[in-house]
């Protein structure tokens, strides 16, 4: 080992002593040094920006949830509130049912004129006979049956909606359920309060279950799976959500370009059955926007980090 050593010293030496091969090796090394400093930094830092981008996409799945769930409660709130009404329940005893759906449409233009909330639709249900106008029965059997209010999103016939289904009860028996729901796009309006863009966009196999009123010219196609109903979004938002590669997206769980952070979460009905996907976006363009901050940031360390290593270097010879 010292003759080894004794070796490499005398190699050294003799380099040392030719001073142009010693300078030269010193600066292929120096440029081989930066350069392996550069992308190791770029690296590190671009694992960085995608682990934000990554948490980014779970912020935005938990706030879509939280919404949803405030939504929920909201509806169940109202719906609650109609479900007591006596006029409802001694209609439902007497089976009077066009004398129900005028009182649910008196309500329901009450609800939407003097309520701040985005406008409701209100159905109802009977435990001893078919109600006309209502589709959801199956769910709302299972809430009569169980006597609990349940919620969600569902495919009707005029399109996604966001549903609460409570019981109406007369004593100890339930007796029919009331059904108030608002259009999807209400999430969206939630979303735009938090300076977000959201869009719905609905997989193809669930249009046989809307009108052809409802969806003639107004639907637009994402790729092979998936249309939107492009006259409720920011036309801005949903072209460009026509331009992305959906399957990347899904693998990679967001995108980041030069107009959006886009990422997304399944979307599926009482049922759990897959119908679509929330598509949420944030602007890049904005100065103040997470994705500038972070490529700042990066930017600001990287040139730091690559300036200590040249100084370092330049410090060595």
């Amino acid at each position: 080992m010292f003759s080894f050593l004794k070796f490499l010293q005398s190699i050294i030496n003799k380099v040392q002593r030719n001073k142009g091969l010693w300078f030269t090796i010193l600066t292929v090394t120096s440029i081989i040094g930066v350069l392996i400093s550069i992308t190791l930094i770029n690296m590190m830092t671009t694992n960085v920006a995608n682990k934000i981008y990554a948490q980014v996409h779970r912020v935005n799945t938990n706030q879509l949830e939280n919404i949803l769930e405030t939504r929920y409660d909201s509806l169940l709130s109202v719906g609650g509130v109609v479900a007591i009404d006596p006029q409802i329940i001694q209609n439902i005893k007497t089976k009077s049912d066009k004398s129900i759906h005028d009182i649910l449409l008196k309500m329901q233009k009450a609800i939407n004129t003097r309520v701040n909330i985005d406008p409701v639709k209100l159905n109802y249900y009977a435990a001893s006979y078919k109600t006309s106008n209502s589709e959801n029965f199956k769910y709302a059997n299972l809430v009569i049956e169980t006597k609990t209010s349940i919620s969600g999103i569902v495919v009707n016939r005029d399109g996604v909606r966001v549903i609460a289904i409570t019981p109406i009860t007369d004593g100890n028996a339930t007796i029919g359920a009331i059904e108030i729901s608002q259009s999807i796009v209400v999430v969206k309006n939630d979303f735009e309060k938090l300076g977000k863009e959201l869009a719905f966009i609905i997989d193809k196999s669930q249009l046989v279950f809307i009108d052809l009123k409802y969806k003639q010219g107004m639907l637009q196609d994402i790729n092979d799976r998936y249309k939107i109903f492009f006259h409720d979004y920011n036309p801005q938002f949903y072209s460009h959500i026509r331009k992305i590669d959906l399957n990347l997206l899904q693998r990679q769980k967001y995108i980041v370009d030069n107009s959006y952070y886009i990422t997304y979460d399944d979307t599926t009905d009482i049922d759990g059955k897959d119908i679509g996907l929330f598509i949420i976006g944030e602007s890049t363009k904005e100065a103040n926007s997470f994705v500038n901050i972070t490529k700042n940031l990066i930017s600001s360390v990287t040139t730091v980090a690559i300036g200590l290593v040249i100084s370092l270097i330049l410090f060595m010879f």
